[in-house]
């Protein structure tokens, strides 16, 4: 072994990372392993270094039969075959040109460097199953002159639109097309669209370069001054899949399965309606600046910390995304250039690959102390790079499904600094060029670069998720956190705000207002009572230090009258309720059914009065007893009534009389259980549903006679369709019914996805083994009293059942009742259960805000 490769060996146990971006020598090491002298070694031994690591891995020219596609391209084409015909990966380019163009030499320059790039004159087929490239010997293409003097801006708009949204069809030539919009004599728009199969943003620098200085050499009847390329792209994506195999392989992904494991977060930004069952990339884009003084702040605390602007700049995103959906695990994607050999510098194709980024921003850290985690796993990221993606979602196997944007992240966060040089044609100046793809590949891309005007911005959305003014606002709101980030680095993440001053003072005036509207209520209500408001007569806790479910509110006295209160702050109470899922109203002196009845109806004037056979126990009919279930048994979690047409919003338990032992209601935080879901076991329960099934019969369970309180077939008809309830008669008098209800629901006002439904007191697996095998010796599965299936009539899986009891197994929390305890539920944001007991237990309930599937479009996530 040589002495550099003994190096190499050394740093390697030292958990150091080498890899090679062209002539650099990169590095990437845990904090405090690379010591001075050790990086005195390392530039000493540089040229040693990137001699070894590259020598083993040179790209040579491949024979020109059975071509297969590099991993990027092959992505490409696997969703061309979903979705064919589609213009999703047109990457179209405008150039605003001013002077004398020569339109004949341009056409010559551009079918030059047609000639030269091998990319840019090949198709795709399948042979026998695989995608193979296809390199055709020669390609002459025109570049199609319009005349757009007499149209209007709009009108030319529209027309560079359309033609960058024609779409291609990858077995034909050409995947590329030029048009050129004659605005005047001396004026034009060169409209360059390019399927991304063949092409990336670096390969834009290429072509300009190349167009440069031949449209310069043609221009006066030269030859052409560029030298032949050593290497094609398909020479490229033939050293990649021979390298990437096996050993090396494995290798590779074994990083990246640590870093990722099999159980990534889905990222839950709100958004305006659930995400179709198939994504059609509508898109549209906005583009925003950082100011110039904002953007040198902001590059002085990154070199501070030692990190990069793309590190602080994403650090600061990951924040914003944090404070947007109240996850601590954040997955976003990035694009690098994938061209860390020399030999690919000058080449035309598509290379770019993604990377995932996971970062930790539990705990409440101090923004360093996040730009540290968020370095290191940049660091390790860049230092294994070149695992395709492609190989990465294969290793994974995330589920796939076209309502996806991607199979691993749904939002991308990328400053690019490609480099762009400047396009020199004689007597022809660019005027401005741009880029126009409103295309949505992602549910949100941010595309940032670095100008000498400040940091500018490019946000690109679906436009089925987001509006334009949610994602001006959104753009807004990182600036303000930004500029609170550089000023106050050292702070916790929490304390760092993101509202514009503006809203900190629409804010101000709306607490005011609703202090000012408590304060009349009280006064109109009863002159002489003292101030009832939230802050001066109740405290709020938790059951547990940093357990936020439930919030408990308790009174700073006894003689404070919980109806008073509640009629004074329901505004309070709401807006507790929907922030935490659950209150405990603990120490307040309700002891009676009607004095539970009232402040129940303080929240909400209209309580459900026609619940079933529960027996009414309030003094208006509004209050019921509990469920008459053996208190022996458990009573497993379920959100009230999700597997009906009609559901309660908020539900109350009052405690009359705790039991001797057990009886605890415990409940379920329903985002949470979301959030921890098997996101292939969400999406499938979001796209399919449930079917909840009940079989009326006299000799199982009760007859349909007794369950709707009639013996007409019609009425019962008649309520199953108003309902929207399938339903089948059957011989000995029997009835079936079917309803198709959400799994995955969306909450009417915080517009979070929670985990919504009744299936752990429908399906057959919640049965005790002994009852469900003596049930099952006599009666058929789909003559079972009660079931519940996927909505498309499909059995729930074993393992689907076992990760939904991991699921509310980690979500729950309990305590233990006390007379006079009152639960206030979110039944959407909550489930809830009981559990068994001994001895006496009185628990009453009352429901209110009865919502309707049929009528409601809150409630569906597909």
């Amino acid at each position: 072994m040589s002495a550099t490769s003994q190096f190499i060996s050394e740093i390697a146990n030292l958990d150091v990372q080498l890899w090679v971006e062209g002539e650099k020598l990169r590095y990437s090491a845990p904090k405090g392993k690379i010591t001075p002298t050790l990086l005195t070694q390392m530039r000493e031994r540089k040229a040693e270094i990137i001699q070894l690591l590259s020598q083993d891995s040179a790209i040579h020219p491949a024979k020109r039969d059975n071509l297969p596609l590099s991993f990027a391209q092959q992505r490409l084409w696997f969703v061309e075959q979903l979705q064919p015909h589609t213009s999703t990966y047109n990457e179209p380019v405008a150039l605003h040109l001013v002077g004398n163009l020569d339109t004949a030499v341009l056409e010559e320059s551009i079918n030059e460097i047609i000639r030269r790039h091998e990319i840019l004159r090949t198709t795709f087929i399948a042979i026998a199953g695989q995608p193979m490239q296809v390199i055709s010997p020669s390609l002459q293409v025109k570049v199609a002159v319009i005349d757009v003097s007499n149209l209007s801006k709009p009108e030319v708009q529209e027309l560079a639109d359309t033609e960058a949204k024609l779409p291609f069809d990858l077995t034909k030539l050409p995947l590329i097309r030029l048009t050129l919009l004659k605005l005047g004599d001396l004026e034009n728009i060169l409209l360059l669209t390019v399927h991304h199969i063949v092409w990336d943003g670096w390969s834009i620098g290429v072509l300009i370069r190349e167009l440069s200085a031949l449209y310069r050499a043609f221009s006066s009847n030269q030859p052409s001054p560029l030298p032949e390329l050593t290497i094609q792209y398909a020479d490229f994506a033939v050293w990649q899949r021979n390298r990437l195999q096996g050993k090396v392989l494995s290798e590779k992904l074994a990083y990246w399965q640590a870093q990722l494991g099999n159980n990534l977060p889905v990222l839950q930004l709100p958004t305006i309606r659930p995400r179709a069952e198939v994504k059609t990339n509508r898109g549209a884009s906005q583009s925003f600046l950082l100011p110039f003084n904002l953007t040198e702040a902001i590059q002085a605390l990154s070199q501070q910390e030692n990190v990069s602007l793309f590190m602080t700049l994403l650090a600061a995103f990951q924040v914003l995304l944090w404070r947007y959906t109240n996850q601590e695990d954040i997955v976003i994607g990035t694009d690098i250039a994938n061209r860390s050999r020399v030999e690919t510098e000058s080449l035309i194709g598509f290379f770019m690959n993604l990377l995932v980024l996971r970062t930790d921003l539990s705990g409440n850290p101090s923004f360093v102390e996040l730009l540290a985690r968020v370095r290191q796993v940049t660091l390790s990221a860049y230092a294994h790079q070149d695992l395709p993606f492609e190989e990465l979602v294969k290793a994974l196997q995330p589920e796939r499904n076209l309502s996806n944007t991607s199979p691993l992240f749904q939002v991308l966060f990328v400053l690019q600094n490609t480099p762009m040089p400047a396009l020199d044609l004689p007597g022809v100046q660019l005027k401005e060029w741009f880029w126009r793809n409103d295309t949505a590949r992602f549910d949100l891309a941010i595309f940032l670069t670095k100008t000498p005007q400040g940091i500018s911005s490019t946000w690109r959305y679906s436009s089925e998720l987001f509006t334009e003014s949610a994602i001006a606002q959104m753009a807004r709101h990182f600036e303000t956190l930004l500029t609170n980030i550089v000023s106050q680095p050292h702070a916790r993440i929490d304390a760092l705000e993101m509202l514009t001053e503006h809203e900190l003072k629409q804010q101000a005036m709306q607490k005011n207002k609703r202090k000012a509207f408590n304060r009349e209520q009280l006064f109109k209500a009863a002159p002489t009572a003292i101030n009832l408001s939230a802050n001066n007569l109740v405290t709020t806790t938790y059951l547990q230090p940093e357990q936020t479910f439930p919030l408990v509110i308790q009174p700073v006295s006894n003689e404070i009258d919980l109806v008073d209160w509640a009629k004074s702050n329901r505004d309070f109470i709401e807006g507790k309720l929907v922030k935490h899922g659950a209150i405990l109203f603990r120490g307040f002196s309700v002891n009676s059914v009607a004095g539970f009845e009232n402040f129940a109806t303080a929240i909400c004037p209209h309580l459900f009065g026609e619940y079933g056979d529960l027996p009414r126990v309030g003094v208006g009919n509004k209050v019921y007893g509990s469920t008459p279930y053996p208190a022996d048994k458990a009573i497993l979690f379920h959100n009230e009534s999700s597997h009906l047409h009609c559901y309660p919003l908020k539900i109350w338990f009052f405690c009359l009389h705790p039991a001797q032992q057990g009886g605890e209601t415990p409940i379920v935080d329903c985002r949470k259980a979301y959030k921890i879901l098997c996101p292939q076991l969400r999406e499938k329960l979001a796209k399919k549903q449930l079917m909840y099934v009940r079989n009326y019969t006299n000799d199982l369970d009760v007859s349909w006679q007794n369950f709707f309180h009639t013996s007409d077939k019609s009425v019962v008809e008649k309520y199953c369709r108003q309902d929207g309830i399938d339903f089948e008669w059957y011989a000995g008098d029997g009835l079936i019914t079917r309803q198709i209800r959400p799994a995955i629901a969306i909450h009417p006002q915080t517009k979070e996805p929670v985990f919504f439904n009744q299936i752990q007191l429908h399906h057959i697996a919640y049965l005790e083994p002994e009852v469900r095998t003596s049930l099952l010796s006599l009666f058929a599965e789909n003559k079972l009293p009660r079931n519940v299936y996927y909505g498309d009539g499909s059995s729930i899986e074993n393992q689907a059942i076992a990760e939904i009891n991991r699921v509310y197994q980690q979500s729950q929390t309990s305590f233990i009742w006390r007379k006079g305890d009152i639960l206030m539920l979110d039944n959407m944001l909550t489930a809830h259960g009981r559990l068994p007991y001994t001895g006496e237990r009185k628990i009453v309930v009352a429901m209110g805000e009865m919502s309707n599937f049929l009528n409601s479009g809150e409630t569906n996530a597909n």
